[in-house]
C-alpha cells in the first residue's frame, strides 16, 4: 500500500539534488513515485483499491453493474492432478499455475480462478487466472503487475509432497518466486518460500497478493465476504449496489506507527493529520461464503507485515466477490530535507521470512461466517494452547485510577483520585452487595501517576499511600477473594516519564531519528504537541518489565495489565539494531511467558490474535467494526471464535457512547462488564491529560455498577464457559446468540417490540431462552 507525493516542474532540480544525496546516504532505499496504471484498460482497477484505507471511500446511489454478458462459461482449466489425501485432491494448470481443490466425497470444488462469463475483457479474464498479483518499483515509481499479464513470462511446475511447486519468472520486470501449494487434513496451504524471490535486475519488490480470487463469488449469488475488522465485518453478495471506487485493505495488527503514512496524511515535517478512527485487524483471517461452500484463510505466517483485503464487484468491472492477503516485503515512508519538501522512501531492505496461507475448505451450514469462526476456533484450539475454561462466577471487572499530574498557573500538582485506602473500602462496599467477585485492575500506581514512572515503575506514589498500603491493599484483595492487577506500561512512555534515554531506548524512522508519537485530538485529528510519547525497542521494552517482575511477586500482586502490548505492534529502524514487527511480538510472547513465573494473571487490551495463547483476559475487546461503507454487516466473530475460552470485557460501561445500544451489544456478544472509575469526582480531571475519563465518579457509578452486574451475572449463570454454537440474525436489528448448551439470547435494538418465530421481544431489550426452552 504505497502513496507518493507528485513532484511539479518548479522543484524538480530541487528534487533531482535532494535525491542523489539522499542515495548517497541511503543507496538501497529511496524511490520518487508518480505512478501511473498500467493501462487505459486497467485505470479504474488495483490502483483504486491498492492503499484503499476504508474511510475515504465514496459511492454512488444503487445501480446494476454494466457487464456485458454471453451466457457462456469459460471452461475449467486447472485439470491435472498433482496431488491428493483422503479427503482432497489438487489439481492444476501449467499454464497459469492456478489451482482447482475437489472433495473426494462430496464432490465440491474452490477454484483459485472462477469461471467467468466469455463476455469478460481479456485483460480482466488473464487478471483473474493470475495466481500472484504484483507491486514492484524501479527507483521512480510504483507499478502493477499479475503474473499473467506478459506473454514473455515462465511458469514451471515440480512436484513437492503433497502438493506442486510453482515458479515464476516475471521476465518484464527479472523477478523470480514460486508458490507452493500443499493439501492438508483440511484443505491446503500456499506458501512462498523466501528463498525463491530473486531480484536480478534494478527493479524492487514490494508485494505479492496470494490467490487474490480464489473461491471468488459472483454478484449474483448468495454469499458473504468476511473480514477481521474489529470484531468482524462481512460484505454481502448483491447484485445491485452502489459504486464503490475503493475495496477494503487494511493491515493486520494495525498500522505501523513507526512509518508515519500508515498514521494518516502527512503535511509537513512533524504535522500529520490523524486517519480517522477506526477499527484494527486483531486476527489473521478472512474467507468468502457462497451457496454451499466456503473457506476460512488463516495467514500463518508474514501476518506482521500483510494486509487483508476484500474487494466487491464492479471495480475494474469485474462481476466478482473476492478476498484474500497482500504481503509486503518493504514499506514506504516520507524524509523531509531541508525547502525540498516530502521526500518519499522505503526500506531498501526486503523483509524476509516465508509467508504462508492456510485454507480450510468449508461447507454447509458451516460455510459461513459462523463456521469460519468455529474453524478458527478449532485452529486454536490444536495450535496455540487454548483450552476450555472451567465455569466459574462471573467477576465484576473494575479500572480504578490511581493519580495523575495536573497543570496549574505555575507548575505541576499531583492530584490522588484514588488512594490504596480508598480502593480497599471499594471492596467493602461491593462485599456489602453481596458482591465478591471482583477483579481489579489498578492505573496510575507509580510516581507521578498515570504518565510519570514509565517504564521503571519504582518506587510506587506516595501519595496514594505507598509500598505499605499497597501492601496491605494486595493482601486485603486476597483475604477477600479479590483479583488485584497493577496496570504497567513498557512500550508507551510519555516525553515526560522518568526513568528511561530516549536516544538509547526509543524506536527510529527511516529518517534514523528517534520516532515520537502523539496522540491526536479528536476534533482536527492532528498531532497533540503536549500529549508526546516515545515507542521503546522490543528488546529495551522487555527488558525493564523482566527487571520489575520480581517486585510484583514481593508485593503480593495477583497479576499485570500489559498496556499497548495487545493493542500495538511496530518496527524499529535504528541502523545499529533493528527489529521488524515479528521479532516484537516474539519478543513479547516470550516476555509474557517469563512474567507468568511471577505473577499468576496477564491481561491485555483489544487483545491482538497472537497473545491468545498467552493472556488470561482481554480488556476493552472490539465490538464493532470500522462501519465502511462497503461493509454491510458487523458480527461478533472474535467472540465466537475465543468465548469460553478466555474472559473478555468490552468498553468500560460508564464510558459509553449509547447506553442502552452497547448495554445490549454487551448482552449479545457475551461480554462481561467493566467500569473504569476514580473514587474521586471526575472534575479533578481537569488541566490533565486524561479528558478521556468524561465519567468516572465512584459514588454516582456505584450502585449503576451494581445493577448492570447483577443481571448480566443472572445471564452468565447460563452462558459462563459456553462456546457460542450459532450467531444469527432473525430480522432488522433482531439478533440471535446460541450457546452449546441450548442457551439462546435474542436481542432486539428496534425500539419498538419485534415477534419472532412466535417469541415477542421488548423495545431496545432481550430475551434469554434457557436450555432451549421459554
Amino acid at each position: 500500500m504505497f502513496q507518493y507525493e507528485k513532484i511539479n516542474r518548479k522543484n524538480m532540480f530541487i528534487f533531482f539534488i535532494c535525491t542523489m544525496l539522499i542515495f548517497s546516504l541511503f543507496p538501497q532505499g529511496i524511490f520518487a513515485e508518480d505512478a501511473e496504471s498500467e493501462t487505459a484498460a486497467e485505470a479504474n482497477s488495483e490502483e483504486q483499491e491498492a492503499g484503499s484505507d476504508g474511510e475515504t471511500a465514496e459511492a454512488a446511489p444503487p445501480k446494476e453493474i454494466v457487464i456485458v454478458e454471453t451466457g457462456e462459461l469459460y471452461p475449467i482449466t486447472a485439470t491435472k492432478k498433482v496431488a491428493e489425501n483422503a479427503s482432497f485432491e489438487l489439481y492444476i494448470d501449467e499454464a497459469n499455475g492456478n489451482i482447482r481443490i475437489v472433495n473426494k466425497k462430496s464432490g465440491k470444488e474452490w477454484l483459485g480462478g472462477p469461471q467467468v462469463d466469455k463476455g469478460i475483457l481479456p485483460n480482466n479474464k488473464a487478471f483473474i487466472d493470475a495466481p500472484v498479483h504484483i507491486e514492484y518499483t524501479d527507483g521512480s515509481s510504483i507499478s502493477q503487475t499479475y503474473t499473467l499479464k506478459d506473454k514473455e513470462n515462465e511458469v514451471t511446475t515440480s512436484t513437492i509432497e503433497n502438493g506442486i511447486r510453482v515458479e515464476f519468472n516475471i521476465k518484464e520486470i527479472k523477478v523470480n518466486f514460486a508458490l507452493e501449494y500443499t493439501l492438508t487434513d483440511d484443505g491446503f496451504e500456499a506458501t512462498i518460500p523466501d528463498d525463491s524471490i530473486k531480484e536480478s535486475g534494478t527493479v524492487r519488490l514490494t508485494s505479492l497478493e496470494v490467490l487474490p480470487f480464489f473461491h471468488a463469488a459472483d454478484r449474483k449469488v448468495d454469499g458473504e465476504v468476511f473480514v477481521p475488522d474489529g470484531s468482524g465485518a462481512l460484505m454481502i453478495v448483491s447484485e445491485k449496489h452502489p459504486q464503490y471506487f475503493k475495496g477494503y485493505s487494511e493491515p493486520v495488527y494495525g498500522p505501523d506507527p513507526t512509518f508515519t503514512m500508515e498514521l494518516g496524511d502527512v503535511m509537513a515535517e512533524g504535522f500529520t493529520r490523524g486517519a480517522a478512527p477506526k477499527e484494527r485487524i486483531a486476527l489473521p483471517v478472512f474467507g468468502i461464503h457462497q451457496e454451499q461452500t466456503g473457506f476460512l484463510g488463516i495467514i500463518t505466517n508474514g501476518e506482521e507485515t500483510a494486509n487483508i483485503t476484500a474487494t466487491p464487484s464492479g471495480i475494474r468491472n469485474i462481476p466478482l466477490y473476492r478476498a484474500g492477503a497482500k504481503f509486503f516485503y518493504r514499506k514506504q515512508d516520507i524524509m523531509f530535507i531541508g525547502s525540498s519538501g516530502a521526500i518519499p522512501l522505503f526500506q531498501g531492505q526486503r523483509i524476509t521470512g516465508d509467508r504462508i496461507v492456510k485454507y480450510i475448505l468449508l461447507e454447509g451450514e458451516g460455510s459461513n461466517y459462523v463456521g469460519m469462526a468455529h474453524a478458527y476456533r478449532d485452529y486454536l484450539l490444536k495450535e496455540a494452547g487454548l483450552q476450555k475454561q472451567a465455569e466459574k462466577e462471573t467477576p465484576l471487572f473494575l479500572e480504578l485510577v490511581g493519580g495523575i499530574m495536573r497543570d496549574e498557573i505555575i507548575g505541576k500538582t499531583f492530584i490522588d483520585m484514588t488512594t490504596f485506602k480508598q480502593a480497599q473500602s471499594i471492596i467493602d462496599d461491593y462485599a456489602d452487595k453481596g458482591i465478591k467477585s471482583l477483579t481489579i485492575t489498578f492505573k496510575g500506581w507509580s510516581k507521578k501517576g498515570l504518565y510519570g514512572n514509565q517504564p521503571d515503575h519504582f518506587p510506587i506514589e506516595r501519595k496514594l499511600g505507598g509500598k505499605k498500603d499497597l501492601e496491605e491493599l494486595s493482601n486485603y484483595a486476597k483475604k477477600m477473594g479479590v483479583g488485584l492487577n497493577l496496570d504497567v506500561n513498557y512500550v508507551r512512555p510519555f516525553e515526560d516519564s522518568d526513568g528511561l534515554t530516549p536516544r538509547k531506548d526509543a524506536v527510529r524512522g527511516i529518517d534514523r531519528e528517534v520516532m515520537m508519537n502523539p496522540n491526536y485530538r479528536v476534533s482536527s485529528r492532528l498531532g497533540h504537541n503536549g500529549q508526546l510519547f516515545y515507542l521503546l525497542e522490543p528488546e529495551k521494552s522487555s527488558k525493564y518489565a523482566l527487571q520489575e517482575a520480581s517486585t510484583y511477586k514481593d508485593l503480593g500482586i495477583s497479576g499485570v495489565h500489559f498496556s499497548h502490548v495487545g493493542n500495538l505492534l511496530y518496527t524499529d529502524l535504528d541502523k545499529q539494531n533493528p527489529s521488524s514487527r515479528e521479532e516484537m511480538k516474539e519478543t513479547w510472547i516470550q516476555t509474557i511467558d517469563q512474567f507468568k513465573k511471577s505473577v499468576d494473571h496477564i491481561s491485555v487490551d483489544y487483545g491482538f490474535g497472537y497473545l491468545l495463547g498467552s493472556v488470561n483476559e482481554i480488556h476493552q475487546i472490539p465490538m464493532d467494526s470500522s462501519n465502511f461503507v462497503y461493509l454491510d454487516e458487523t458480527v461478533p466473530f472474535y467472540q465466537i471464535v475465543i468465548h469460553g475460552l478466555i474472559p473478555y470485557t468490552g468498553k468500560p460501561s460508564n464510558l459509553r457512547d449509547d447506553e442502552r445500544v452497547e448495554f445490549l451489544r454487551a448482552i449479545e456478544y457475551g461480554a462481561t462488564p467493566s467500569f473504569e472509575l476514580t473514587y474521586k469526582p471526575t472534575d479533578h480531571l481537569k488541566r490533565t491529560m486524561e479528558d478521556r475519563l468524561f465519567s468516572s465518579d465512584y459514588s454516582y457509578w456505584f450502585n449503576r455498577s451494581v445493577k448492570e452486574y447483577e443481571e448480566i451475572k443472572k445471564l452468565k449463570e447460563n452462558i459462563g464457559g459456553q462456546l457460542i454454537a450459532n450467531h444469527e440474525r432473525l430480522a432488522k436489528k433482531v439478533y440471535k446468540t446460541s450457546y452449546e448448551n441450548g442457551t439462546e439470547v435474542i436481542v432486539n435494538y428496534n425500539r419498538k417490540a419485534k415477534t419472532v418465530d412466535g417469541l415477542t421481544v421488548e423495545g431496545e431489550n432481550y430475551t434469554v431462552i434457557e436450555g432451549g426452552k421459554k
